[in-house]
This record gives C-alpha cells, sequence and structure tokens, in this order.
C-alpha cells in the first residue's frame, strides 16, 4: 500500500470515529435526523415532501429566541391533530383559520453525549392559511413557501415563525402553519386602537417594519404587496411590546426574475407610480408602499379611504397624489415619508437607511439624552392627550347642559 493510500485510509478511520456517536454533526447529519421525522408520511405531493425533507436535512440552529439549541425545520403534520378550527381572514388568494395544534412544534435539543432528545411540547395556537386551489400546488406557491422559509431560518432577529405544513383532507387544499397573531393585522389595530397609540409605538414598529423589509431585500426579493393588512401584530418577549411582522409573500419573486408583465398586483393605494405604468416591481416599489404605510399610522385611517380603487384614482397616484397625513404629524417624519413616495424611483431612501433613520428617532426618544427627535415626538404625545381631554370636557359639558 502506498503512503498516499493508507495516509487516506487513516483520515478515513479518524474521521469514523469523530463520528460514529454523531457528536460532532452540526446541527446532525442525514444518519442521526430522528427517523420518524422522515418516514412514515407524505404530503400526497413530491414537491411538497422535498421541501419539507429539504427543510430537515438541512437544518440550522436559529440565530434567536429560546430554543438557539433546537434546530429549525419545517414537519408535515397530520390535519387532525389540529382543534378548535376558526376563519379569521380572507384574501383574494388564500384563507387564514386559527387553530389549537394539539402536539405542538416538535423540537430536539443535542444533549452532552451529542444524542438528540426530543423536548416536551404543549398544545399550541396557530394560523393556518391555505391557499384557494392549491390541490394541485403551483409553481406560485412552493415560490411563497421557500421564500418565507429562507427569510425565517436567516433572519437575525425574530420574524413571522413558520412551523410545517397540513392538508385539508376534505377540500384537499394544502395549509401553512404559521405563527398566530392575537392583534390581527396592523390595519385591525389602528381601526379599534388607534386613539391609545403613541408617537414612540409608532416609531417602534415602524423601526422593526424597515429592519424586516431590508433583511429581506438583502436576500435578493422585494415584497411586492405590501400594505396595513399584510403586516401582523404580535407581542415580542424581547422587547415586550406589540411589534409589526411582514407576512403573505404570495405576489413575491427574486429581484434577478423581475420583468413587466403588464399585471398590476397588490391593493391600488399602496402601489407605487412607476409599476401602476406597467413598469417592473423594485425594492423601490416596496420603499413607496412603506411610506404610504407610514401615512396611514399617522392618520389611523387607510389611504384614500372615502376614493374608489379604479382608474381614476391610480391616473391621479401617477400625476402626484399622495395619502393625507394625521393633524400635528411631525414634519420631520412627513419629510421621510414624501421621501419614500417620491414619484422619482432613485430618490427613495433604501430600507438601509429606514434602518438608520428610524432608529436613531427611536433610540432618541428611548434614551435620558436632550435629543430634537425625542422633543418632537413626546411633544405630538403631550398634544394628543391633550386634545383627547379637551374632547372628554366638551362632551361632558354636552352632557350637563342636556340634563
Amino acid at each position: 500500500m502506498s503512503y498516499i493510500n493508507r495516509k487516506i485510509k487513516q483520515l478515513v478511520s479518524k474521521f469514523n470515529k469523530l463520528n460514529i456517536n454523531h457528536k460532532n454533526c452540526n446541527p446532525w447529519c442525514k444518519e442521526c435526523v430522528p427517523r420518524y421525522i422522515i418516514e412514515g408520511w407524505t404530503s400526497e405531493n413530491h414537491d411538497v415532501d422535498e421541501f419539507i425533507k429539504d427543510t430537515i436535512y438541512n437544518a440550522k440552529y436559529p440565530l434567536w429566541g429560546d430554543d438557539t439549541r433546537c434546530p429549525l425545520f419545517l414537519e408535515w403534520v397530520p390535519f387532525d391533530r389540529f382543534e378548535d378550527m376558526k376563519q379569521i381572514g380572507e384574501g383574494g388568494f388564500a384563507k387564514v383559520y386559527s387553530a389549537t395544534w394539539v402536539d405542538g412544534k416538535t423540537k430536539y435539543e443535542r444533549q452532552d453525549d451529542g444524542i438528540r432528545k426530543k423536548k416536551e411540547s404543549n398544545p399550541m395556537k396557530v394560523a393556518l392559511k391555505g391557499l384557494n386551489d392549491s390541490q394541485n400546488i403551483s409553481v406560485e406557491y412552493l415560490n411563497e413557501l421557500q421564500i418565507h422559509w429562507n427569510y425565517f431560518k436567516r433572519s437575525k432577529i425574530s420574524f413571522l415563525k413558520f412551523y410545517g405544513m397540513t392538508k385539508n383532507p376534505v377540500t384537499k387544499e394544502f395549509m401553512m402553519i404559521i405563527e398566530f397573531s392575537e392583534k390581527g393585522n396592523l390595519r385591525s389595530v389602528l381601526t379599534k386602537d388607534f386613539n391609545n397609540i403613541l408617537w414612540k409605538d409608532k416609531i417602534m414598529n415602524l423601526f422593526k417594519l424597515s429592519v424586516e423589509l431590508c433583511n429581506f431585500h438583502k436576500l435578493g426579493y422585494c415584497h411586492k404587496d405590501l400594505h396595513s393588512g399584510n403586516i401582523l401584530q404580535i407581542y415580542n418577549e424581547e422587547v415586550k411590546s406589540i411589534v409589526s411582522y411582514i407576512s403573505d409573500f404570495g405576489l413575491s419573486g427574486s429581484l434577478n426574475k423581475q420583468k413587466s408583465d403588464g399585471k398590476i398586483c397588490g391593493v391600488l393605494p399602496y402601489v407605487a407610480p412607476e409599476v401602476l405604468n406597467k413598469e417592473p416591481y423594485t425594492t423601490s416599489s416596496d420603499i413607496y408602499s412603506f411610506g404610504v404605510i407610514m401615512a396611514e399610522l399617522s392618520s389611523g385611517k387607510p389611504p384614500f379611504h372615502k376614493r374608489k380603487h379604479d382608474a381614476i384614482l391610480a391616473l391621479e397616484i401617477c400625476n402626484g397624489l399622495r395619502p393625507e397625513f394625521g393633524k400635528g404629524t411631525p414634519k420631520i417624519y412627513k419629510k421621510l415619508a414624501y421621501r419614500c413616495m417620491n414619484a422619482i424611483t432613485n430618490q427613495r431612501p433604501t430600507a438601509g437607511e429606514l434602518v438608520s433613520i428610524i432608529m436613531f428617532w427611536y433610540k432618541s426618544i428611548k434614551s435620558e439624552g436632550d435629543y430634537q427627535e425625542k422633543k418632537i415626538f413626546l411633544c405630538r404625545n403631550l398634544k394628543f392627550l391633550r386634545g383627547i381631554i379637551a374632547s372628554l370636557l366638551r362632551y361632558m359639558q354636552d352632557i350637563f347642559r342636556v340634563m
């Protein structure tokens, strides 16, 4: 046996010894993946099966949260493992349900001896998102699954959790198992609770939203359907507050594949004027939508809520019409929002610029320092509260007059 062959044999032997108990698998290899996660189930669709198995074989440790020792992967869940299903939303392409997942998310934690032990799990409330007519699963639906998963596993901050998939045996529609939003979407929160939302809360939500959008763009995607109905409100343990999470990636796509096919997708008031003029969607188009959301956060009302979403409105948007802001909105806030909604795409800020600007605002508000931005936003809070008190006093005076 030659010297080289002996060395190769020695290296192979050492490798086998190192991995015989799988202590060095990171996070695991095909040999130590728990068998029943891979075997004994099928979605009855080859592409879906391969997608889920790929997330298992290539599982990564999460970069955030309480379970950084447990690999992230998707799982196939039989439909009968869900109880108390209730429809909570419906869009043009999908229906969303709340449900109790009886078994909860499967998690495996590596012990000191290298063996992975299944952690005890409890029933959990989740959302089931079913795509209309997904019996014969489309390329577009698989695209949404892949985009959501890629974003979730790579995000360095918390993101809308994606747990797995299931299928309704009656309708045969596939459903995504995702994190449940106890507060609903931003649109419903603004409708129900706008008077209790302070400027510091608005800035914090915008900061979280800008970070998510920045990460999404860095992965090479544009959302193409960013509006208040697709921004979910979920309690975040890290900041001890309700924060915004981007959802619904059904129209999202790779920046390298954006071509103008003449189709206009999304909710009209949030669609950028260049897209209305049949130009391709870009990250800059998402920034325009972000600016519209800023206006909506300031007023509490949907953009152009008194107008029909028709060709006339589209034409006026292309000619410079923009949504109104709430009374007393700080000038620096409006200035940034108008930059986002600039008709010239290269004059809009990037998502990274938004993160820097809004992070400075948020830190200024939270700090003990004497920042001008802090005075601006806190002053608006005081004026807002004074307005509410004045309204209550007028209301009580009217009551006493009647009496």
